[in-house]
Formats: structure tokens, C-alpha cells, sequence
């Protein structure tokens, strides 16, 4: 009985296979060779990718450049055996100008992970692609921190994944805090400037560098200022409102009190020297500040969020983004591999050569929250903001300065260089 079952079963499996064969349903050779995966950082199904090999731009250092090529890629090479990557260094001061070239020659990469502020001008020479009708992007855009996606976007699309991010935090000396009279980091701005006001002895005691828009824009919105509309597409009525006007004026009332030094118009100490020689209590600085963590922890100092102005704080986010190139023959495959980049697990492994990870879920991970330092600045990163993302960066960042340049050294009339600065930035906008 066994036996004649079983003959049934082989003939019946001959004669799906003919038919298989003559209608022509049998997966070819192609089909063999593709491959059908689960998206790592969202769980959804992606189409099906076909055998081929990307090219990978980056201006990584030395150490994450081996956590890439011996932790990372043998991953996807797990993951996807049937897709080679190519990763190519660039001269990180040459890398710009190499891509706008590489757009003309059009001898791009297929995927490049390129400076944030650079993201916008690229869209704009139509040299990459947006993600928005990419399967998935929808729901994936959510899963990242607002500031770094918002560096992405350019009328109305959104061209490339944060890839690694920073974000500007306050770098404490403890021990001077102490010598105005805190013997804790202040929760808010308005205790920190009135124990500096009655206690600093007639020294600055918080410090920027300069008047360009990564040094100020973190005290220009903590202080209410506003530089533009949600969507990036108007200056007048937010950088020239009252409320912005009355944020300069906060800083400089505060430096005419002696709490606040900007330190390229008043000649003050640099803030990197005065931290840590005591006459600074406070300036805001990204991560890189920490890079021995003992050391600066051993002279007192440390980081911590920016104390709240008005019960909100804020900061200026940096960092790269991943993006792919419309040249590319394989967007599918190339689109792919971003996400793979910004999945959590690589997010992680990149983490561990001091890369900050741009997805929301990994604020409170361990290997964040364990860390002293980013732990700190993950948490600023929820409320930073991102400089306008603009094919004309350059030139608002000038007009930026300039206007800056007149109301603390020049002494110009706050309200009407204001005024200037939101007409010369709409025009910019219209790019």
C-alpha cells in the first residue's frame, strides 16, 4: 500500500513540473539569483533585489572605517551574499567638490554618506534621489530622530537617511559653578545667569566662539528666536519677529552684564582654554570635546543637557547623512543598503567607534545610557534643530553673520538688521 502511494505521489509531482515547464511559471535563472529580504530596520518586506555591486563613498577615519569593513559589510555580505559593496575612503577635504564633479562627469557612486548641510544642494542639481515613493520610507522616516531626518528635506522631499549624528551640549566646569555660588548644574538658564550676575565677579562666565550660525543659532533659539517657517521656505515674520528680536537682545544684555562673551567680538579666552582653566563655567560643545572622558571628568568637568530658558531647551544638530545617486543602475539594491546602514544593529556597531546612532529607539539603549557622555548628548539630540537645509547653506549662513557681525560689533539697530537678514534669506529660500 506504502509503496503504491508513494508512486502516486512522484507521478503526480511529474506532471506539475511539465506543466510548470510549459507554462513558463518555473523561476528562471534570474529569479534563482535574486533574493527577497526582510527590511532589518523596519520588518517589512522589500521587492526583490537583483545580483550587482554598489559602490560605497565615505570620509570615515581610520577606526570606523575598520569597524566597517570588518564588523559591518560582513554582516551585509551575510545578509545579502548576492549584493557587493565596494566601500571607497575620500579625502574628507575634497569630498564636496568631488562629488559636484563626479555629477558632471557622471561618475558617481551608487551610495555616498555625505555632510548634512551639503544634502540639499545635491537634491537641488538633481544628482540624487528621493526616498519618498520608496516602499516602506513612510513608516521608516518615523523611526528617526526628528533633527537629523529633517536635514534631508528640500521642497517638499526628503533625499537621503541620517546616517550619524552630534549635537551641540553644555560643557560644565563643576568647580566654577561652585565659585558662583551652585553647588549643582543648573536646571534652567535664568539660575545660571543670576548666580553669574551676583556672584562671577565681574568675569563672562558663559562663552561662544563666534557669531556663525553652528556657534550661535543654540542661543538664539533658547532665547526664542526663530529663523523660519516649519517647512524651510520663509524668513520674514520669524527671524525679524519680536520674539527674535527680543533673543538677541537677551544676549546682549547678558554680555553687557559680563555673563556672556562672544569670544571673536570681545576678544575673551577660547572657550576650549577657559573651561578648563576655571574662568568659564559653562559653553556648548559637541562630543568631541570628551574625547578622554576620565581626564575631564578627574578637573570637574563634564557634560549635561542645556540648562532650560523658559522651561525649553534646544541645541544645533551636525553629523552626515547616506544618500543615493540617480546615475546608480541599481536604486532598489542601493536603497536597500541605506537602510541596512541605519538599521539598529548597525546603528550599534558603529556606536562603538563613537558614531551617535539617529534612531529614536536607541536613546534610552544601554549602550547609550551607560555612557556619560552619550548618554547626555542622545538626550539634547530630541530637542535640537537642524540649520535651514538649503541649497544656498553658504550664502544664509553669510547673511547670518554678517547681521550678526553688525548687532555685537558694529552696534547696529537689532530690529532693522534683522529686517535686512529675513529679506536677503527669503530670496535665498527661493532656490
Amino acid at each position: 500500500m506504502k509503496k503504491t502511494f508513494a508512486k502516486g505521489i512522484s507521478i503526480l509531482l511529474t506532471v506539475i513540473m511539465v506543466a510548470l515547464s510549459i507554462t513558463g511559471c518555473a523561476p528562471d535563472t534570474k529569479q534563482q539569483n535574486s533574493n527577497t529580504q526582510e527590511n532589518p530596520s523596519s520588518g517589512q518586506a522589500t521587492q526583490t533585489l537583483k545580483p550587482c555591486k554598489l559602490t560605497f563613498w565615505h570620509t570615515y577615519g581610520d577606526g570606523e572605517e575598520e569597524q566597517l569593513k570588518k564588523v559591518v559589510l560582513p554582516k551585509w555580505s551575510a545578509l545579502h551574499p548576492e549584493i557587493t559593496i565596494e566601500p571607497v575612503r575620500q579625502d574628507g577635504g575634497q569630498f564636496h567638490q568631488m562629488i559636484v564633479t563626479a555629477f558632471g562627469t557622471g561618475q558617481t557612486p551608487d551610495v555616498a554618506r555625505i555632510d548634512i548641510v551639503n544634502t540639499a544642494s545635491y537634491a537641488k542639481q538633481g544628482g540624487i534621489i528621493a526616498l519618498d515613493d520608496m516602499k516602506g520610507f513612510g513608516e521608516l522616516k518615523e523611526s528617526f530622530l526628528k533633527a537629523p531626518m529633517s536635514t534631508n528635506y528640500y521642497k517638499n522631499k526628503y533625499y537621503g537617511l541620517p546616517l550619524d549624528t552630534n549635537c551641540k551640549s553644555a560643557v560644565v566646569n563643576q568647580n566654577t559653578m561652585k565659585k558662583i555660588g551652585l553647588d549643582k548644574i543648573p536646571a534652567t538658564m535664568e539660575e545660571f545667569i543670576a548666580a553669574a550676575e551676583k556672584n562671577g565677579g565681574g568675569k563672562f562666565r558663559l562663552n561662544v566662539s563666534g557669531v556663525g550660525d553652528w556657534d550661535l543659532f543654540p542661543y538664539f533659539w533658547l532665547f526664542g528666536g526663530e529663523l523660519t517657517d516649519a517647512n524651510f521656505t520663509k524668513a520674514s515674520g520669524y527671524i525679524d519677529s519680536e520674539a527674535s528680536i527680543k533673543a538677541i537682545q537677551t544676549m546682549l544684555d547678558l554680555n553687557a552684564k559680563k555673563v556672556f562673551t562672544i569670544r571673536d567680538v570681545n576678544g575673551s579666552v577660547d572657550a576650549w582654554d577657559g573651561i578648563k582653566t576655571g574662568e568659564y563655567a559653562m559653553f556648548f560643545e559637541g562630543p568631541w570635546f570628551f574625547g578622554s572622558y576620565s581626564d575631564t571628568a578627574a578637573a570637574g568637568i563634564i557634560p549635561s543637557t542645556i540648562p532650560t530658558y523658559n522651561g525649553k531647551t534646544t541645541s544645533v544638530v551636525g553629523g552626515e547623512n547616506i544618500a543615493i545617486f540617480e546615475n546608480s543602475k541599481n536604486k532598489n539594491e542601493a536603497y536597500e543598503f541605506i537602510k541596512f546602514m541605519a538599521s539598529e544593529e548597525i546603528q550599534l556597531d558603529m556606536l562603538q567607534k563613537g558614531q551617535l546612532p539617529v534612531l529614536k529607539s536607541l536613546v534610552t539603549n544601554k549602550a547609550v545610557t551607560d555612557n556619560p557622555v552619550w548618554s547626555v548628548y542622545m538626550k539634547q539630540m530630541e530637542s535640537a534643530r537642524a540649520r535651514i537645509p538649503s541649497p544656498n547653506h553658504t550664502e544664509i549662513g553669510q547673511i547670518w553673520s554678517d547681521a550678526m557681525t553688525n548687532i555685537f560689533a558694529n552696534k547696529a539697530d537689532v530690529k532693522k538688521e534683522l529686517a535686512k537678514a529675513a529679506t536677503l534669506i527669503d530670496e535665498q529660500l527661493k532656490g
